[in-house]
């Protein structure tokens, strides 16, 4: 039956809206309480005042560098149930990993229109830059985990488990350990590697399109939010931004059970309630509820390490265009350079802004101890190393977010909430929980879906 009062969300990141959405298209109405002035959260697009992009008609940037993958099968197929078109909205290309270290060590790595998941054996058979014996224990290795359906008897490090199949430190250094940042924003050396084998599996053995990069050619809030919150708003449910939480509260006389909900402007009342904000926030609101955990699983908790992400817009002129949309960069283990600082180099030409480079370093490091000016240097340093007559800079934004993702440790998959509390009507909706996948879009999208089917599932 469908409940008269909407259900409220509370958070409107891209996991609230998925569920939002979810909820709707189930014949329910929902109010969504978002404490930005925006909605997207930690996908959205920023408007900025500088002479940035010299294509004025698009003064707008990401706040963060965002890439999908082919095997986001939710979101992907949440766009299309909105009508966003993918061929519109996406550059699609084959997974082509063109690696560049400043002693020219490179390496270059590039799936053949074969079969999943013989175009990954073959991409790391002709793997450019590498001697036959590491090819070889690359595809070893890529053998053995599919064999065993990419599942381990216990979790260990992303490191330990390379170790264990004798990865050289080049591989591990252009290869791995670059996949992993970008995939799990968490250093191999305690990153899991349970999930890290998820997201491979997910990638490489079903599709041979999963593994397919898909690049953003419009803003964030254009792709995504603005699609979101005119279907949501369209169809009789609401989106408050700027509206805070400030207390839940739960009760359960014998008339009525149901929440009340107190935000800086106003008050709510609903018989159920979707908490779709990071775990920090979610475990505030959840204390301020009587008794003691409301999480079902053994040790589920709400208290996660992050890990940050830097993304670093550099404006040059108009002419700079690189040869591939996304470059990454590594030091090799001989190299005489020091620690190269920036990972993955983003070309935005294709988004119609000319000459603009992002560039994204993942996790946590000495970048973290830069001033903003120090941080440019370094960064248009490395890519003076890379890039013949890279032009004068023009202008740079540092987007700096310091707990943009849980930290993907060894075992997290045992902390992680599910979608229900122990509350009858209460649930959680956010990347962080319980959806076997790092925190990425598609986990945040999963997990709403998830939690909305739980409610459309109610008797």
């Amino acid at each position: 039956s469908l409940t008269k009062k909407p259900i409220i969300i509370i958070g409107a990141g891209w996991s609230g809206l998925a569920c939002a959405i979810t909820l709707i298209q189930a014949g329910h109405k929902v109010c969504l309480l978002e404490s930005a002035r925006q909605i997207g959260g930690r996908a959205r697009s920023l408007k900025i005042k500088n002479n940035f992009s010299n294509n004025t008609s698009q003064p707008l940037i990401d706040n963060g560098q965002h890439i999908m993958l082919g095997a986001y099968h939710y979101t992907l197929k949440l766009f299309k149930s909105l009508g966003i078109k993918e061929a519109e909205q996406f550059q699609r290309c084959p997974l082509e990993l063109q690696m560049l270290s400043p002693d020219n060590n490179n390496i270059h790595l590039k799936v053949a229109p074969l079969p999943a998941p013989l175009h990954l054996l073959s991409a790391l058979l002709t793997l450019k830059g590498m001697s036959l014996k590491e090819r070889f224990k690359a595809v070893n290795m890529a053998v053995k985990l599919s064999l065993c359906g990419f599942q381990l008897k216990k979790d260990i490090s992303v490191k330990q488990l390379l170790q264990q199949h004798k990865q050289t430190e080049k591989l591990i250094k252009a290869l791995w350990e670059p996949l992993c940042l970008a995939s799990m924003n968490t250093p191999i050396d305690y990153a899991s590697a349970q999930i890290f084998l998820k997201v491979l599996k997910d990638s490489f053995s079903n599709d041979k399109q999963d593994s397919d990069l898909l690049f953003f050619k419009q803003d964030l809030s254009q792709t995504f939010c603005a699609p979101a919150e005119q279907f949501i708003t369209k169809n009789d449910s609401s989106i408050h931004c700027a509206e805070k939480v400030i207390s839940l509260q739960y009760d359960q006389c014998d008339q009525y059970r149901g929440f009340h909900i107190q935000t800086s402007k106003a008050n709510y009342s609903a018989d159920q309630v979707i908490l779709a904000t990071p775990p920090y926030i979610a475990d505030k609101l959840l204390h301020q509820l009587p008794g003691q955990n409301y999480l079902q699983a053994n040790n589920a908790s709400l208290i996660f390490c992050y890990e940050p992400i830097y993304t670093i817009y550099m404006q040059y002129s108009a002419q700079l265009k690189l040869p591939h949309i996304m470059t990454g960069l590594f030091a090799a283990q001989s190299s005489t350079t020091a620690d190269i600082t920036g990972q993955w180099i983003i070309d935005r030409s294709f988004m119609n802004q000319a000459g603009l480079i992002a560039v994204v370093i993942s996790g946590s490091g000495k970048h973290t101890q830069c001033s903003t000016s120090q941080l440019v240097e370094v960064i248009h340093n490395e890519l003076k190393l890379i890039i013949e007559d890279l032009p004068t800079l023009v202008e740079h934004k540092i987007i700096k977010q310091k707990r943009a993702t849980f930290s993907c440790r060894v075992d997290i998959q045992k902390q992680r909430p599910k979608n229900t509390t122990s509350i009858p009507g209460l649930y959680l909706a956010g990347d962080y929980t319980d959806t076997g996948y790092p925190a990425t879009l598609e986990g945040a999208v999963k997990s709403g879906v998830m939690a909305a089917e739980k409610i459309i599932a109610l008797p």
